[in-house]
């Protein structure tokens, strides 16, 4: 399936321009890359610093760490994008979208919508991080998905994505869908991509081989 940038809910800027041009590259490494490294460490830098993967997920740092570690990764010909959530010293506001844009992250991960509106404001991409822990969490993410289209969703606990996906697929067909959680091995990770999810994010350094 060839993947796409999400229809965004904000007028045509110039930035906008930009973004739309950086997005077809991201959506093509994406397909490229079905382990994302999560890093949760510094240790773990190198680590992904060599994998396959175009992308990484940022899952630490703090207002000091976060350029150095961006550029690290930069120069490997990595991408950043950056759980907003996660991130101690940040708020979630504008403010905090703009410093994480200026220490040249890609991309905001985040469970609310406003930081995600702030985020495609500043050009980069806006991932929806959502959880699947029962019924109720599934239809309440259903219904966020009405008023604002992210260009990615993660979904939390990968595990759940075969039995969230068709609802998910039917409600916005179009979107690339990341699993994250509880993931071990890599036989998981290819049997959830056989699921349907478009790629899986670990944080365990001896998966990010494919």
């Amino acid at each position: 399936m060839q993947l796409r940038p999400a229809n965004h809910d904000r007028a045509s800027t110039s930035k906008q321009s930009e973004f739309r041009v950086a997005s077809d590259k991201v959506w093509a490494w994406l397909e490229q890359s079905r382990v994302i490294p999560s890093l949760r460490v510094a240790a773990n830098i190198p680590a992904a610093c060599a994998s396959p993967s175009r992308i990484v997920f940022l899952l630490f740092g703090t207002p000091l760490m976060i350029g150095d570690i961006v550029l690290r990764l930069s120069d490997a010909g990595k991408i950043a994008i950056a759980n907003l959530d996660l991130l101690p010293g940040l708020a979630r506001d504008s403010a905090a979208i703009e410093f994480l844009a200026r220490a040249g992250v890609s991309g905001v991960i985040s469970t609310h919508q406003d930081a995600l509106r702030a985020a495609r404001s500043q050009g980069l991409l806006a991932v929806q991080r959502t959880f699947a822990l029962d019924s109720a969490a599934l239809a309440n993410s259903l219904r966020t998905l009405e008023h604002f289209q992210p260009d990615i969703i993660e979904l939390l606990p990968a595990v759940a994505a075969p039995l969230t996906i068709p609802m998910l697929r039917a409600a916005q067909p179009n979107l690339p869908i990341i699993g994250c959680g509880l993931v071990r091995s890599l036989m998981q990770v290819d049997e959830l991509v056989r699921q349907g999810v478009t790629s899986v994010s670990v944080s365990d350094p001896s998966l990010w081989v494919v």
